[in-house]
């Protein structure tokens, strides 16, 4: 789990690389893809619609409303069916609340994950941002900030370990490869 900016795709990347025997799905997004992502290869990118259609269909293993604009999500048979199944370990990005659904619901997968949250204080992620984004509107900064400071609260309590993603990125996969061993 991550705040915004807080380098998880050049983590899932350098993961990627390593070419560790790891599954990695992607996730189903109902935002605007970004000009540096590709379409079915950095994630899903679909409508509200469509999201709102397979949700009614319960074909997902989880799901969010992230910025509280966009769904997140990960249908279950990329995950159960063609990851747990096939693959010795899954590596997952998740919602912090999606998280928080799950150990209410499911408390027996508890001895089955371990949770990473990648932090960021918000006065970076106002930098960050700044550097990456050539336009942003006021509203979306302020919006993904109030995420920020909400997932930061619920990670403390729900996660494994907070890793300070203001560090290097390669600090930062020392870090998740040492957790993984």
């Amino acid at each position: 789990m991550w705040v915004s900016w807080a380098w998880k795709w050049t983590l899932i990347d350098s993961l990627k690389k390593l070419d560790l025997n790891f599954h990695i799905p992607l996730s189903y997004k109902s935002r605007k893809k970004r000009d540096f992502e590709i379409n079915w290869k950095d994630a899903y990118f679909i409508s509200k619609e469509e999201f709102e259609k397979w949700i009614n269909n319960w074909d997902f293993l989880e799901y969010a409303i992230v910025h509280w604009v966009n769904y997140y999500w990960t249908k279950y048979d990329d995950v159960i069916l063609n990851g747990i199944d096939k693959w010795k370990n899954v590596i997952k990005e998740l919602d912090v609340l999606w998280l928080k659904r799950l150990i209410k619901e499911k408390p027996e997968f508890s001895d089955d994950y371990s949770t990473i949250f990648l932090n960021i204080p918000v006065k970076h992620l106002r930098e960050r941002i700044a550097k990456r984004w050539e336009i942003i509107t006021e509203d979306e900064l302020l919006r993904r900030e109030k995420s920020a400071i909400m997932e930061e609260k619920e990670a403390r309590l729900l996660c494994d370990y907070m890793l300070d993603a203001t560090q290097s990125p390669e600090k930062v996969l020392k870090e998740v490869l040492d957790i993984i061993n």
